[in-house]
């Protein structure tokens, strides 16, 4: 601990290749198995002072897709509707045109349907209504402009717009996401970031961790959960931290120098 302390009086402005590449591995290594919780906030002070209190990178909205906008009087319009859809027992009027052209998945699912003339009829589950509609809105207006979307909803879109495959949307709730990132949803937004393949907001939340590390370990138990435990299946939070935060150094290496 004596020598940690020294480390943080002694800290230089200039970090070396060497300090990224081969001393902060190490000292993330102490870091993962150390049973002492003054080492434990020794080191996460360390890693928050280097990664330092710039903004976090923030995420970039470009959830306009470029496509063609369509009128929206026919979002969920039986009018020329050739499939329909059944979410929460309630039916939803498709045009197959606007949405395989922009979804993978929908492409994938209205191709498997066989029907006898009628329109398909594809049930649609683990979704509510209200967030396929959010969906179909942006589907049909080409981009999140118009979006109303409820914070308490954003997770739940998310959710849908990985599932959809749908990369513009998953961006614009990203964005919102970050600007949520608190004390107290930090876990449950790494998670869902993680399992959603949102990539962005992870990279965003790993800077957050790193940034307020110490009030994080010492204000609940979940952050320890996260970062020592075995939480998220295949991967280990620890290591991506750490290449975030060598990310972040050498971006600031990069960068010119203001005299």
């Amino acid at each position: 601990d004596q020598l940690l302390q020294d480390f943080l009086q002694v800290w230089p402005d200039d970090y070396s290749t060497q300090f990224v590449d081969e001393c902060l591995p190490l000292l993330f290594n102490i870091f993962r198995f150390s049973k002492n919780e003054g080492t434990t906030l020794l080191l996460a002070d360390i890693f928050s002072t280097c990664f330092g209190w710039e903004s976090i990178k923030s995420i970039r909205d470009t959830s306009f897709s470029g496509g063609t906008r369509i009128d929206p009087k026919f979002v969920n319009n039986p009018e020329l509707s050739d499939v329909q859809f059944r979410v929460e027992g309630q039916v939803f009027y498709g045009h197959k045109i606007v949405l395989v052209t922009w979804s993978p998945q929908f492409r994938a699912m209205l191709s498997s349907k066989v029907c006898d003339g009628n329109p398909p009829i594809v049930h649609i589950n683990d979704i509510r209504y209200h967030i396929f509609e959010l969906v179909m809105q942006y589907l049909y207006n080409g981009g999140c402009e118009t979006l109303q979307v409820e914070q308490s909803d954003v997770l739940e879109l998310m959710a849908a717009a990985n599932f959809f495959q749908l990369n513009g949307l998953l961006r614009y709730c990203e964005a919102q996401c970050s600007s949520m990132v608190d004390l107290d949803n930090i876990v449950s937004m790494y998670i869902h970031a993680k399992v959603y393949n949102a990539g962005e907001l992870l990279e965003y939340c790993q800077g957050f961790l790193l940034q307020n590390m110490v009030a994080l370990l010492t204000y609940d138990d979940s952050v320890k959960r996260l970062l020592f435990g075995k939480k998220l299946h295949s991967h280990d939070v620890l290591s991506g931290l750490l290449l975030t935060l060598q990310a972040r150094i050498k971006a600031r290496n990069l960068a010119p120098t203001t005299r």
